[in-house]
């Protein structure tokens, strides 16, 4: 069975000495200050640059429109190959706890599921600021790259409902940052790290259900652990792809109806993401603890525009300069493209 020792095993899993410690704030010494910011750009043609800074919105999409069904299921065989690793080379006699692997496969392939079951929502960015491969894919070559600081929140555009029915439960981490790997040794590694996590997720949940006899409060640890399995595999992309440098915002599935549009053109799901209130360049927030819903929109954390190399830049600077003005946006600097794309 499932049980506390599979926390123990994450400490040889994860990178931290001891999952069952938590420091006491004298324990951590002065604060640090943050990291510097690093600008991630969301690509985007030129017709919607207006709309997005006019409605302070972004769209995130269903997972399943975001990644092609291969890569999926190349995540999934990570996933199942970092788990074979581990049946391989665990020993108990080193020390380890004992590993019900057959009972660990079922759960694998019971979060496999949740991977094509609509579970996240996710807007794309770049850390590539000007790529010629992106405009081509994306923007087209008089589309804009929006750029806004990687760890910032944004807000599901929405209202909290005043309770949460059993299965509609907002785990631990609602809103993310993800990095897609690209190389197999680096997505290797991402797997036997969710592997780590989902397994941690999963020996909380049989500790808990054991100790208060209640499969309800256990069921919120396993919808962890499907989520850490699902952020996984979408983290995994083919390498044909790596020019692309992706990182993704991930936002758990919404609990109010509402919140989940659906675009008539193509009937898929998408919710709306805005500038997180008070202030949406702020990157100290809680992950675990984040106001997920935000009734009315906010001005987007946009600190740059880079303007497609295909458009006229002297007449389009102008144009997104008024976009901004009358959305009331100042400060954000409007870069040339330096693609010989045209």
């Amino acid at each position: 069975m499932v049980g506390r020792s599979y926390i123990r095993l994450v400490s040889k899993l994860l990178p931290f000495e001891d999952p069952n410690h938590f420091l006491d704030p004298g324990d951590i010494g002065p604060e640090l200050p943050p990291p510097p910011e690093e600008l991630v750009w969301h690509y985007t043609k030129h017709w919607t640059l207006e709309i997005i800074l006019a409605a302070h919105i972004l769209r995130a999409s269903d997972i399943r429109s975001m990644n092609d069904t291969k890569e999926l299921h190349q995540g999934i065989k990570r996933v199942r190959q970092a788990f074979k690793k581990l049946e391989r080379d665990w020993d108990y006699r080193d020390g380890g706890p004992e590993i019900e692997f057959g009972e660990l496969k079922e759960e694998l392939d019971i979060a496999a599921g949740a991977a094509f079951d609509g579970s996240a929502f996710v807007t794309s960015f770049s850390r590539a600021k000007d790529s010629t491969d992106q405009w081509k894919a994306y923007a087209k070559p008089d589309g804009f790259a929006i750029g806004i600081p990687r760890d910032v929140r944004l807000s599901v555009l929405g209202v909290e409902p005043e309770t949460y029915p059993r299965g509609q439960y907002i785990e631990e981490t609602p809103l993310r940052w993800i990095t897609l790997r690209y190389r197999k040794a680096d997505q290797i590694a991402q797997a036997e790290e969710g592997l780590g996590r989902l397994m941690s997720e999963l020996g909380e949940a049989s500790y808990v259900s054991a100790k208060h006899d209640d499969m309800d409060l256990g069921s919120i640890f396993r919808d962890r652990a499907k989520s850490v399995y699902v952020d996984s595999v979408a983290a995994i992309k083919h390498k044909a792809f790596k020019s692309e440098r992706e990182v993704r915002y991930a936002v758990t599935r919404p609990s109010a109806p509402a919140a989940i549009k659906v675009d008539p053109s193509t009937g898929r799901e998408y919710i709306e993401l805005t500038g997180a209130l008070p202030d949406p360049f702020d990157r100290d927030w809680q992950p675990n603890d984040p106001e997920y819903y935000q009734s009315t929109p906010a001005r987007l954390p946009i600190r740059a525009i880079c303007v497609g190399p295909g458009n006229p830049f002297a007449h389009t600077k102008v144009e997104v300069e008024r976009w901004l003005s009358s959305a009331g946006y100042s400060g954000v600097d409007i870069i040339k493209s330096k693609s010989p794309l045209r």
